[in-house]
Parts: C-alpha cells; sequence; structure tokens
C-alpha cells in the first residue's frame, strides 16, 4: 500500500502535446482577435476565463486546508489532487498584468462615468490593482508556504523528486518537522485571507462592471461558487484518474459517495447565496440595484441562461443526488459533476458579458477557442504537478488511519 501512496503519475505524451497545442490555440486566437478590429470580444473572453479560472484553483487549496482544518478523513484520498489545482495560482497572478494591461476592455468602469468620479481614489487604476496585487500576492505567498510543507511531509528523506524540486526530498533538518501543525496554522491563514481576497476580486472585476450596483453579499456569492466549481472539477478528474492509473485501493467509491453528499449541499447553498442576495434587491426596488438583475433576469438572451444555469448547477443535482444509490455510482457523480462544472462556466459569462458587452452580446469562436486554451493550461499544471509530486499525502496520519481502518458508512 505504501508503495500505491509513492505513485507518481505518468500521463501519455499524446495527452500532453494536445495541451501543449490547446493552449497554442487559445493564445494566438486572443492574439489574433485583440490586434485586429474585434479586441473588446477578446479581452472580454479573457477577463471571463480569467475569473473562473483563478476561482477554481484557489477553490481546490481552500477545500484541501478545510480538511487540515476540521481534521477530517473522508477526502483525504483526493488531498492531492486538490493541491495540485495551487499549480496554476502562478498564471493567475501573471494574468492579473495581463487585465491591468487590457484595463480599457476589462475595468471599464476606469472612464469617466459619474460614479465612478465620487469613487475616484477606491476606484482608480492604481488602488484598484495595487490591492489586487496586494492580497492575491499575500494568498499566494501563503499557499506556496502550505504546498511546501505538505509535500515535504511527504518526500523528505526520499529520492522521489529530481530535478529542480529535489530540495523537497533532502533529509529533515533539525528544526523542521510537526508538518500537521504548520498545515493546520497555514490553512487557518489561508481560508481568512482567500475570504478577503476572492472577495474584493469579485467586487473590483466583476460587480463593479456595472458603476451603479452593489452587493455586500456578491463576495460570497462568487467565492462560493469557485469553492463548487473546484469541487466538481476535482470529482471530474478523480473519476478519470482512478480509471486510467487503477487508483480504486485508495480512492474508493464511498470518496465519490462523500462528494456527491458535499456537491448536493454546497448546490444548494450556492442557490441561497444567490437568492438571498437578489431578494433584498427585489424588495427595495432600487433603479440602480434592479437595473443589474432585470437585465440578467427578464430580457434575452440572458433570460434563457438563468435557466439553464439553475439547471445545471441546482435542479439537477438536487433532484439525482437525493437517493443514496446514485451517489454510489461513480459515472453518475462523474457526470452530475460534469454538467454543474459547465453551468457555473455560464453563471461567468451571465454575470460578466451584461456590463462589458451590454446591449452587444455576443458569443463566438473567440470564447470558446480562448477558453479551450485556460481549459488546457490548467490542466497541463495539473498533470506537470501530478507528474512530479506522488498522487496522494502519503505521510499523513489522517490518510494512514483511514486506509487501515477501511471505509465504513
Amino acid at each position: 500500500m505504501s508503495q500505491d501512496l509513492n505513485k507518481i503519475l505518468v500521463f501519455p505524451k499524446s495527452f500532453t502535446l494536445f495541451l501543449y497545442v490547446g493552449i497554442a490555440i487559445g493564445f494566438s486566437s486572443f492574439v489574433y482577435y485583440a490586434l485586429g478590429s474585434h479586441a473588446d470580444l477578446a479581452w472580454t473572453a479573457f477577463h471571463l476565463n480569467f475569473l473562473f479560472w483563478a476561482g477554481v484553483s484557489h477553490g481546490g487549496i481552500l477545500f484541501a486546508s478545510a480538511m487540515r482544518i476540521t481534521e477530517s478523513s473522508w477526502g483525504r484520498p483526493m488531498m492531492r489532487i486538490f493541491e495540485s489545482f495551487g499549480s496554476f495560482i502562478p498564471i493567475v497572478f501573471i494574468f492579473i498584468i495581463f487585465l491591468y494591461i487590457g484595463g480599457e476592455y476589462t475595468l471599464p468602469y476606469m472612464t469617466k462615468d459619474y460614479v465612478y468620479t465620487q469613487k475616484v481614489f477606491w476606484l482608480g487604476e492604481g488602488f484598484v490593482f495595487g490591492r489586487t496585487f496586494l492580497m492575491v500576492g499575500g494568498l499566494h505567498v501563503l499557499i506556496y508556504l502550505y504546498l511546501y510543507n505538505s509535500l515535504r511531509q511527504d518526500l523528505a528523506g526520499s529520492n522521489i523528486t529530481k530535478g529542480f524540486f529535489s530540495f523537497l526530498s533532502k533529509p529533515l533538518m533539525e528544526n523542521e518537522g510537526n508538518f500537521d501543525s504548520k498545515l493546520y496554522k497555514f490553512s487557518i491563514a489561508i481560508a481568512f485571507i482567500y475570504a478577503l481576497s476572492m472577495s474584493f476580486l469579485a467586487f473590483d472585476f466583476i460587480m463593479s462592471l456595472d458603476t451603479h450596483f452593489y452587493s455586500t453579499l456578491f463576495g460570497v456569492y462568487y467565492f462560493m461558487a469557485s469553492v463548487l466549481a473546484a469541487l466538481m472539477l476535482t470529482v471530474i478528474i478523480s473519476s478519470m484518474l482512478t480509471l486510467k492509473f487503477k487508483l480504486q485501493n485508495v480512492i474508493t467509491e464511498m470518496q465519490f459517495y462523500d462528494c456527491g453528499k458535499l456537491m448536493f449541499g454546497l448546490s444548494v447553498f450556492w442557490l441561497y447565496s444567490m437568492y438571498s442576495q437578489f431578494l433584498p434587491i427585489w424588495y427595495g426596488n432600487m433603479p440602480e440595484e434592479t437595473g443589474f438583475v432585470g437585465l440578467r433576469v427578464f430580457e434575452e438572451p440572458y433570460k434563457t441562461f438563468v435557466w439553464a444555469i439553475l439547471t445545471c448547477v441546482f435542479v439537477i443535482p438536487f433532484v439525482t443526488l437525493i437517493p443514496r444509490t446514485t451517489k454510489l455510482v461513480k459515472p453518475i457523480i462523474a457526470s452530475i459533476a460534469t454538467v454543474s462544472f459547465l453551468g457555473l462556466f455560464l453563471e461567468k459569462i451571465w454575470l460578466i458579458y451584461p456590463s462589458l458587452m451590454h446591449n452587444h452580446f455576443h458569443i463566438g469562436l473567440e470564447v470558446v477557442l480562448v477558453s479551450f486554451g485556460f481549459l488546457c493550461l490548467f490542466l497541463l499544471c495539473v498533470t506537470k504537478f501530478l507528474s512530479i509530486f506522488p498522487v496522494f499525502v502519503a505521510n499523513d496520519k489522517y490518510l494512514i488511519k483511514k486506509l487501515e481502518d477501511g471505509d465504513h458508512h
């Protein structure tokens, strides 16, 4: 079993090549449209994907941190997959610079709108990106420290990692050790800074796109959707990895059963966060607030998006995951996760496009190609991570105890 826990995944070269080709297609498509006559379409597609994948990558780390904080054992077999999402985080930081470069298209509130002139300091270009770099950068430092200790716990004194990451395999020094305590402290800090930084990311790069709209719950709504998307993607990736690499001895059907329960609960909470945000807006009936909601709920094509999103993210998971039997069937869980994940991507289109495109709604080839590039880039980061480091947290005491005791429900 210890050999299984130290397993390094070897992905087919053809799959890796496919990901590189996908990234090249996405990047070249973005450059083509951004330098052409449709720069607004290219930057809107970039804006959309940045916010979606930034949320997913940070959401995966938050899930791993939550398991550390609560000392839960159910998801330990999947913990390294959650942690692998952190491999995309350096890309997120670089892409913030891209948003700054394309500020003319990504942050239209920096034009001289009346509301903007009343909030010139808070919504000023320097302060917006300054606080974004500060908070996101601080969160990233904590995540790097967390990942270092998590990997060091498994790799110290081994010969598993080579090359650049060989420092992780060096023998423990006298002042090292007690990794569980360190990871617990880092996890608490990550959870706190995550809530703060992701809320501001939602306020500055989604909510403020419509300068007349505000909602104090918008940050919660964004990072709740991001956490849910991270869970859905983890279920999808885990199901594929167990099938491809025969990991069923560690990632059993009980892990998918527990994920199914979480998918059910978080889908309900996602709907609650949406409802609790929009209900006061409807009840208050203030024009500066209702305009944001009315455009997205009552006017086409966004009206159709609402029903598609609700169906994918809430109705299908809610109806199908109530019976216990469906949560025990891995293909069903993976299919539901895929549908919900796509619904959460549509949600970002629904939130962002009306503010940036206004009455000129357009979703064309540029969105598909840029989104495909982002997907391939994210998967490349995850697969590289899992091909360098063990796919399981091998020396985690909760995982070891869980495997010794077996799964009991």
